[in-house]
């Protein structure tokens, strides 16, 4: 009986019809042509020879893998609007870019462990054509850090995410390191000194996404690096209307620049300048009273709003008063000023510094908005706290100027893909704790499909906030 092309031989056996394939192959032994049976199954239907295929022996998974932590990054990108900016990058490299982008938000660990660590998880199903050999991973950044790769990212992210007119936030941070390479040097910030690198961060200051980087020697001071920045910034298509910076951005070029090229700032007055003395000694008498006070959050402060001049362009300066720190530093001066032996004259004349601020604008805001919107530079602060600890840029262990440039690239990339989690979950989960509770999801991989295991309760509960269902089963 012929079936699809095939021949059918029909067996009865105790009154049930069975099915062989019938070859005719050449028996190398006997030197002559014979017949090969191979079993199809039971005949349901002679007539349509419907056969009930036979069923194939118990199979072993080949392996058993983390599944639903780097599923659920990868899920996460691929939805993102940031999608294409990831996977067109380098269209070689995709594989080998999308799992250290999983591994840097997964592991704490070297990146000389990212073959063994993808061996054991479905990232190594997922993204099949990664190599991530430490030699490989090093010639990868160098890729990832090549000036023409950085124009063509930052062009494609800044459009997706930017509008005609952007408020920004600037902050750098140092990365302390002892790399012997031309961005290392020694510098000092905060009282101080060590070798490091400077790494400048850019926000957008509406919604808190990371918008740019650049890098800096250590030994270069911020107040140098803010006009370049925005600069920068201009050729990548961000067109910046109002510029929140650290205080270490506040000198007379900067400040200049600023209103020269009409862009609005907020920014701390540091306390060694002489506009801040002169501010306190002035309006100090004046400022602790009723119609000066506001609250923000649960701090209490008294507020005072004073045109000031600003290196020749009229300026507001902000004289604040933080009721609680002031207690708190009077009562640690005057302990401290008893055992130095202070004079009265000292001690008074220090006394009125104790619990004030001063933050300049170029423009004159309501006093109640002063603080809500200088502290959204928090926003800069927290992306370098989990960039330090939660993506472990330190420490910095690259020795070439392009495998670091990389680097920080890739640690950047990270960053936009751990914002885009942290928004999906909102307040129902942390990121850390969503991958952890993800990462007990398991599969196993057999010859032709991967078969997931039941979710938990939480488990399913993260995969709906990521805006997925744990599949059942997936391809190989």
């Amino acid at each position: 009986m012929d079936l699809q092309g095939r021949k059918v031989k029909i067996k009865t056996i105790n009154g049930i019809q069975y099915a062989y394939d019938v070859k005719t192959v050449w028996d190398k032994e006997k030197k002559k042509y014979g017949k090969k049976s191979t079993y199809l199954g039971k005949v349901a239907n002679l007539e349509t020879m419907e056969i009930i295929p036979k069923r194939e022996k118990f199979q072993t998974p080949k392996m058993i893998l983390n599944f639903g932590d780097s599923y659920s990054i990868a899920n996460t990108l691929d939805n993102s609007v940031f999608s294409d900016c990831f996977k067109q990058l380098l269209p070689k490299e995709t594989d080998t870019l999308m799992s250290l982008i999983c591994y840097k938000l997964l592991k704490s660990s070297s990146m000389q462990y990212a073959q063994t660590w993808s061996e054991g998880n479905y990232i190594s199903q997922l993204y099949k054509s990664a190599d991530l050999s430490s030699q490989r991973i090093s010639d990868f950044l160098k890729k990832l850090g090549k000036e023409a790769v950085w124009r063509t990212f930052f062009k494609s992210y800044i459009e997706k995410i930017i509008g005609e007119k952007s408020g920004v936030i600037v902050d750098s941070t140092g990365l302390p390191n002892e790399i012997n390479f031309p961005l290392s040097a020694w510098g000092s910030h905060g009282g101080v000194t060590e070798r490091e690198t400077r790494l400048l961060m850019v926000v957008e200051r509406t919604t808190g996404q990371p918008l740019y980087f650049s890098y800096k020697a250590g030994n270069i001071v911020d107040v140098s690096t803010l006009s370049n920045t925005i600069a920068e910034l201009a050729q990548i298509g961000v067109n910046t209307s109002f510029a929140l910076v650290d205080a270490g951005y506040f000198s007379k070029d900067n400040i200049k620049e600023l209103f020269a090229g009409k862009i609005s700032f907020l920014t701390r007055l540091p306390s060694g300048r002489t506009l801040y003395k002169n501010l306190v000694n002035e309006h100090s008498g004046t400022l602790e009273t009723a119609k000066n006070w506001v609250i923000y959050g649960n701090r209490s402060l008294y507020i005072k709003c004073v045109k000031v001049d600003l290196f020749g362009y009229t300026g507001y300066a902000y004289l604040a008063c933080d009721i609680k720190r002031k207690g708190d530093e009077i009562n640690n001066f005057l302990i401290a000023a008893k055992e130095d032996n202070l004079t009265d004259d000292e001690i008074d004349e220090n006394l009125k510094f104790k619990g004030k601020f001063a933050i300049v604008s170029s423009e004159k805001l309501p006093v109640d908005e002063i603080l809500p919107l200088y502290y959204t530079r928090q926003s800069a602060e927290n992306l370098f706290g989990v960039s330090k600890s939660f993506l472990d840029i330190l420490p910095l262990r690259t020795h070439s100027i392009e495998t670091f440039r990389g680097y920080l690239m890739l640690n950047f990339m990270s960053l936009i893909a751990y914002i885009e989690i942290k928004k999906l979950l909102g307040d129902k989960f942390t990121v850390e704790g969503a991958l952890l509770e993800m990462t007990n999801l398991m599969c196993s991989v057999f010859q032709n499909e991967v078969i997931v295991c039941e979710p938990t309760k939480n488990m399913k509960a993260v995969a709906e906030l990521l805006g997925y269902t744990v599949p059942k089963k997936l391809g190989v």
